[in-house]
């Protein structure tokens, strides 16, 4: 009896056991399928399919997205969005007017408005670099290069006032030291002594109508003789030589321009017995004892200057030797060019060792900073009207985070509003920084859940034939047995560009042209021709030599120097 018994309860086990698998371990499955396996672009993260294909953007493999909603369990659904516009929402599914699906928003995302969720497969094909937010003391010195000019204040020209010849010159050569009151030139001008003359009328009519008794006439003659004077004067004639005419009643066929300053002789623009005309610059002279020295400021360093900013100079031709100064005027103006202000500063030269147009190495002191938070400048991102920092919250969630910036020095921009000290921040994103376009749109899609499916992508006309031209071409080698060994050349080649271990940038210039294509997303894929990227199937940009070595060395690649 009891071992039908048992034979009776090894059969019910036996029968049980494939159904409970059939439907317990069978609705699991179904379950677990009927979580949609979604797609998406490293390069483009707003790019998101239902089924696997190519970025219809950069052609990039769409990589899958880990549904990471099994880890807590079931997550519950608080609402229903419009993929299209997320402002209408509803409390149950349905489909909007273009037959799209609403999108669930699960409790756990309604709190985390702006927040964007990335895959760490897809993080890693972004090349996604972090940092900590430190709280630092940047500096506030600023150094520049600058140069040697002379003291416009201490500067004049030597002209005349009258058309004429240099009878005799006094300066022979530029470079000549000048004291004040020494003799320039003499100058020949019929103008001059015609001017000579009429004083001495004015003179000789004044003396004739001394002894009238109408006081009319004398007042004329007075007059007369004022005006006479008063033009020799405007032509620059000095009062000792108007006087000394008076006195000896002779003319002198030449007048003599002197120095009005010491100084040196910096142009000479004339020779002796040449002709020269009214308002023509004859000689430039300055004194070198005060020399100013103009630094270029950027814009960005103009809030570490002020006047009164100590300065510590040197020049290059004199090695040990510093020499100290202020800054005594900012220029009002900015250099539309070079984005730079001009800053003045007035260095003395009583032995004349320092030249004009000298170049100098400046250290200019600013105002002692306090410490704060800072963050690298290839963190921030410019929209125009605001800046923008992509902060890590960890568990592969982003959030764009507004932030007031300071002062920048050395790479590294002040934050005095938005971050704190401890904030994980992202630094090397490239879909990040492409455009503010494309931030906008990553994060207005990751907020609504929109999904591009595969079905309803606009593929673009040059990448929908270059698709075509591939399918024949395989379609080709499937049907000739040579195609075997192209694709054997093939992947031979695709080894070939991509490089490890130090680099030698130049030797893969085979044609010297100085130019090489590279893949903008693994930077060690190097080619000699354009083509395609065999890790993630990218095409590659052309660059200079130059700027692939500064590609490699931002992110992180040895090359040979």
């Amino acid at each position: 009896m009891n071992k039908k018994i048992l034979i009776i309860i090894i059969i019910a086990v036996a029968i049980l056991i494939p159904v409970y698998f059939l439907f317990i371990a069978g609705g699991s499955s179904d379950t677990a399928s009927g979580e949609k396996q979604l797609y998406t672009c490293g390069m483009h993260p707003q790019i998101i399919s239902d089924e696997p294909g190519i970025c219809p953007i950069c052609e990039m493999k769409l990589v899958p997205i880990k549904n990471t909603n099994q880890k807590s369990g079931e997550r519950k659904i608080l609402y229903y969005r419009n993929p299209m516009n997320p402002s209408v929402i509803s409390d149950h599914p349905q489909k909007d007017e273009m037959g799209m699906d609403y999108v669930p928003v699960y409790e756990d995302e309604a709190g985390a408005e702006g927040v964007v969720t990335i895959d760490p497969q897809v993080q890693q094909n972004m090349n996604i670099k972090t940092e900590i937010v430190e709280n630092k003391k940047l500096s506030s010195q600023v150094t520049t290069n600058a140069v040697l000019v002379t003291d416009e204040t201490n500067e004049y020209i030597v002209t005349t006032k009258v058309d004429g010849w240099v009878e005799k010159l006094y300066v022979n050569y530029t470079g000549q030291q000048v004291s004040k009151g020494a003799k320039l030139m003499d100058i020949y001008s019929p103008m001059l002594v015609s001017a000579q003359q009429e004083l001495l009328t004015a003179l000789s009519y004044q003396s004739s109508l001394n002894a009238s008794s109408l006081e009319e006439i004398k007042n004329s003659s007075n007059e007369m003789l004022k005006n006479a004077v008063r033009k020799l004067q405007l032509l620059n004639v000095s009062d000792s030589e108007i006087e000394r005419l008076k006195q000896t009643r002779e003319v002198k066929t030449y007048v003599t321009l002197y120095a009005q300053n010491s100084g040196t002789v910096l142009e000479k623009n004339i020779l002796e017995g040449q002709k020269i005309m009214a308002g023509e610059p004859l000689l430039r002279i300055a004194s070198l004892a005060n020399l100013w020295l103009t630094a270029e400021i950027y814009e960005y360093e103009i809030p570490k200057v002020t006047i009164g900013s100590k300065a510590e100079i040197n020049f290059d031709y004199l090695p040990g030797k510093t020499y100290q100064g202020k800054i005594s005027f900012i220029y009002p103006t900015l250099d539309e060019q070079s984005r730079t202000v001009k800053v003045r500063i007035d260095v003395p030269n009583s032995k004349g060792e320092l030249k004009p147009s000298m170049f100098a190495n400046v250290v200019i002191d600013g105002p002692a900073l306090k410490p704060t938070p800072v963050i690298p400048e290839n963190a921030v991102i410019r929209t125009g009207k605001t800046d923008i920092v992509i902060v890590d919250l960890g568990d592969g969630k982003f959030k764009p985070q507004q932030v007031k910036l300071g002062i920048y020095s050395e790479g590294y921009y002040q934050v005095l509003n938005g971050l704190s000290e401890g904030n994980k921040i992202v630094t090397s994103a490239q879909f990040l920084i492409d455009s503010e376009s494309n931030l906008k749109a990553a994060v207005n899609q990751f907020q609504s859940g929109a999904v591009t499916h595969s079905s309803d992508r606009t593929e673009i006309p040059e990448m929908k034939d270059d698709k075509e031209k591939t399918r024949d071409d395989k379609q080709k080698t499937k049907t000739e047995m040579p195609g075997m060994k192209k694709n054997e050349e093939e992947h031979n080649h695709s080894s070939s560009i991509v490089h490890q271990g130090m680099i030698d940038v130049e030797s893969i210039d085979k044609n010297k042209d100085g130019k090489l294509w590279e893949c903008p997303m693994d930077w060690n894929v190097i080619s000699d021709e354009s083509g395609r990227c065999p890790l993630c199937n990218m095409k590659l940009k052309e660059y200079s030599i130059a700027e692939i070595k500064a590609n490699l060395n931002k992110y992180g690649f040895e090359y040979k120097k």
